[in-house]
């Protein structure tokens, strides 16, 4: 149809050139051709028809959502001093709607019109956006096509700020602070028109909140740890002035409150503990010379009853509970790649195969249904399996590694891993898919290092002491980090 009204117009024209220039011939307004169509915008041209010099007062074009013009809008481009073409660019208009559109040229008194295209503006629609997860203040990109200016995007009821509109087809936006919700669901409004996206987008979840400092706002090191059913012990090592400490603190989480539980062995050093078990350990006694710690204790609640010692020394090992006895994995003084297990019906000890990478302090380990998550401190995530004393590489940690003694706890189907030395970075493990999520980064003093931590009603606790080396009287602080909330 454009060919067609194209070569009559040019037919036209010619004609009237043809004409005698003495006679009087028509003038024409031709409504020429439809250039763009968008969500609001239309662009037209037309074209003033002459054989002979003319002045339009006036010139332009009449839209209309009905054919007999009822309703006409009118687009002047002011006087044209020539016969020729003309575009016009309109935009305000509704979206998909139908819309009329005619040229006109007022000369010598008399409005000339063009024929009556019809066309319809187009409606916006979503391919997708990215990313689907994220934090506030990070940009979001919504791309698809027919996004008018003016168009609105909303995270859940919060309105999101447009960056820029590039071409009516890709949305740039700053995520908006969340309103409680980890997701929300994305709504674009433009005009009247809303389009609710069928994939939500999901915050960055994770909060912290301090709960308590350690009791006397000590700052202890090299100290051992375990949860039980009595409560969260933390204990023994040395303190921030070079001094033994002799005794645990217990935090009962259901209370918040803490209490002093007395060990009865000897002060030390890098001891193993789990929630039934403690043992080795030693005491520096100069420069890389240590006296060595051989004893073996089962922990019941809040109390200790000793076993057997140890057929070995062992320094900063990492021991997890298993079917009642014990796993101890690597370790100092040339343990790191050994895997020990302690059989409590037999009270004896047996080696198993040698763990792939070099585990001990600056480790760290679950055990789970039938096997072992252990996160060394290169950042390899293991799976154990004890029946069949076998090792699985699952993958590797995303974050920043520091230097060593991260955290691992698992809930459910997901393992929360991080908090490297002197790094605030925490992450998400699904053990069932292996794939990663980034959690918020945690509060507090940046320079510290793991003290101990543990799990209580869905909440992970962590104990942070400032590094040795910060100077003051900076205490250990125990916060608490719901993996959901935000």
């Amino acid at each position: 149809m454009q060919q067609l009204r194209t070569t009559f117009l040019t037919l036209l024209f010619l004609s009237l050139l043809a004409c005698n220039q003495e006679d009087e011939t028509p003038i024409l307004v031709a409504t020429e051709d439809v250039l763009f169509v968008g969500s609001d915008k239309i662009r037209v041209s037309g074209r003033l028809l002459a054989n002979r010099e003319v002045l339009a007062g006036d010139h332009g074009f009449i839209f209309s959502t009905t054919a007999s013009f009822t309703n006409a809008i009118t687009l002047s481009l002011g006087e044209k001093v020539q016969p020729g073409r003309f575009i016009g660019e309109k935009n305000e208009f509704d979206l998909g709607q139908t819309y009329f559109v005619k040229a006109y040229a007022d000369v010598e008194g008399q409005r000339i019109e063009g024929e009556v295209i019809e066309l319809s503006t187009l409606n916006p629609s979503v391919t997708g956006f990215t990313p689907s997860y994220g934090i506030a203040g990070q940009e979001l990109i919504i791309e698809g096509k027919n996004f008018p200016e003016g168009t609105k995007v909303f995270f859940g009821n919060q309105e999101a700020q447009v960056l820029q509109n590039l071409f009516e087809s890709k949305l740039i936006v700053k995520i908006p602070a969340a309103s409680g919700q980890v997701l929300a669901t994305l709504k674009i409004k433009a005009q009247d028109t809303e389009i609710i996206l069928p994939n939500p987008f999901e915050y960055q979840a994770g909060k912290y909140s301090k709960v308590t400092d350690f009791p006397g706002s000590l700052r202890i090191y090299d100290n051992g740890y375990f949860s039980n059913n009595a409560g969260f012990h933390v204990g023994l090592g040395k303190t921030k002035l070079g001094d033994n400490y002799a005794v645990f603190q217990r935090f009962n989480p259901a209370t918040g409150t803490w209490s002093e539980v007395n060990f009865p062995g000897n002060p030390r050093r890098y001891v193993f503990a789990s929630p039934n078990y403690l043992g080795g350990g030693a005491i520096e006694t100069s420069r890389d010379v240590f006296s060595y710690d051989r004893s073996l204790w089962k922990i019941n609640g809040s109390s200790f009853e000793r076993l057997a010692d140890l057929p070995f020394n062992s320094r900063e090992a990492l021991a997890v509970d298993w079917e009642g006895g014990l796993l101890l994995f690597g370790g100092l003084d040339g343990a790191a790649l050994l895997v020990r297990a302690y059989d409590p019906a037999k009270r004896t000890w047996s080696t198993k195969s040698n763990a792939p990478v070099a585990l001990g302090r600056n480790a760290a380990a679950f055990a789970r249904a039938t096997r072992v998550i252990v996160l060394g401190s290169n950042g390899q995530v293991w799976e154990y399996n004890p029946p069949l004393d076998s090792w699985q590489l699952l993958t590797t940690y995303p974050g920043n590694k520091g230097q060593g003694f991260p955290i691992l706890e698992v809930i459910g189907s997901k393992a929360y891993l991080g908090l490297f030395r002197a790094t605030q970075e925490l992450w998400e493990l699904n053990l069932e898919t292996l794939t990663w999520k980034a959690k918020n980064s945690i509060i507090g003093f940046p320079q510290s290092i793991n003290s101990g931590h543990f799990q209580f009603n869905g909440s992970i606790y962590f104990l942070r002491a400032p590094e040795e080396s910060v100077s003051g009287s900076l205490p250990m602080e125990l916060y608490k980090f719901d993996p959901d909330a935000i």
